[in-house]
């Protein structure tokens, strides 16, 4: 069975606190995203880079909880492709 890998790295500069929360918002924005449909296989890396860029500039917000923090990825995610 091959690896996967995360075609996404969070840049250096969070916590190892704040990078496992980043983590944890991806994977679960993520599988919404995916559930839903809204991305294609063509597309995917592209998309999950531009999530994780909306969860990193979440995080520097405060102490938000995982869903919390998820519901805005989502949010922020799902303007943008309507753009």
């Amino acid at each position: 069975m091959p690896l996967l890998m995360r075609a996404f790295r969070f840049p250096p500069g969070l916590s190892s606190k704040d990078l496992l929360v980043a983590e944890a918002v991806q994977a679960h924005a993520w599988q919404a995203i995916i559930r839903d449909g809204a991305v294609g296989k063509a597309e995917a890396m592209s998309a999950q880079a531009r999530l994780g860029g909306i969860v990193f500039r979440l995080m520097p917000g405060g102490s938000k909880s995982v869903g919390d923090l998820t519901v805005e990825a989502l949010k922020t995610f799902r303007n943008y492709a309507a753009i």
